[in-house]
């Protein structure tokens, strides 16, 4: 066993909470895949075979709609899967590493099998598709209730509340804030200006402070 598949295998062990030998048959099935930033990892409208467990970085699945707009759909942490789980349909986005990104790819069938065999690979696959059918829901659900500032002001309040409930670091960038909640840059930007007029949110070198989170809540409409 090579020095690489020996870190696949620990890696295998902490996202799956699994034996060493359950680590070393995953890693065994797997193909490392490493991305660097801006590549693109699943392009929209091709059918993949093959299942992917992000290891190390970031990626974001965005669609491309039938009148040309993109919508942020999905982002991939660590431990996720994603890609070819369903290998009959199209994949409905392009997934994009936003950073430098590694990437174990499993033949469909036999991540599957793993699936079957193992419970802790059933268990991290059920949790994570849990988990992206929720944030979906959230995402179509804030679409259709929230006015555009209101989703800015969802997202600032998700964003902290993701870290320690006051602070967003390191600075959110505004074009990514408004690929998130489907707007426009110049709305975000004017949505987070206003904020700081009133005081809710303050910005630093660092990062943005949340000041008045109930005040910020409040807005969400």
């Amino acid at each position: 066993m090579g020095a690489s598949e020996i870190d696949l295998a620990t890696r295998f062990a902490q996202l799956f909470a699994c034996s060493e030998a359950v680590a070393a048959e995953l890693a065994g099935a797997a193909m490392l895949r490493r991305c660097p930033q801006g590549a693109t990892v699943v392009h929209q409208g091709e059918r993949l075979g093959r299942v992917l467990v992000l290891l190390e970085g970031h990626v974001r699945a965005a669609m491309v709609t039938l009148d040309g707009r993109v919508l942020q759909i999905a982002e991939h942490h660590p431990g996720d899967i994603f890609g070819g789980v369903d290998p009959g349909r199209e994949q409905a986005s392009d997934c994009t590493a936003t950073m430098a990104s590694q990437i174990a790819s499993f033949a469909t069938a036999d991540f599957y099998a793993l699936a079957e065999r193992h419970a802790c690979v059933g268990l991290v696959l059920a949790k994570t598709m849990v988990r992206q059918f929720g944030a979906l829901s959230q995402l179509v659900s804030a679409r259709l209730t929230l006015s555009a500032n209101g989703r800015v002001h969802a997202e600032l309040l998700r964003l902290a509340r993701a870290q320690d409930g006051r602070w967003i670091r390191p600075l959110p960038v505004l074009s990514d804030l408004a690929l998130r909640v489907q707007t426009a840059r110049e709305t975000v930007s004017r949505a987070v200006s206003a904020l700081e007029r009133r005081g809710i949110v303050q910005r630093h070198e660092d990062g943005l402070e949340i000041v008045a989170p109930a005040r910020l809540e409040a807005l969400i409409v």
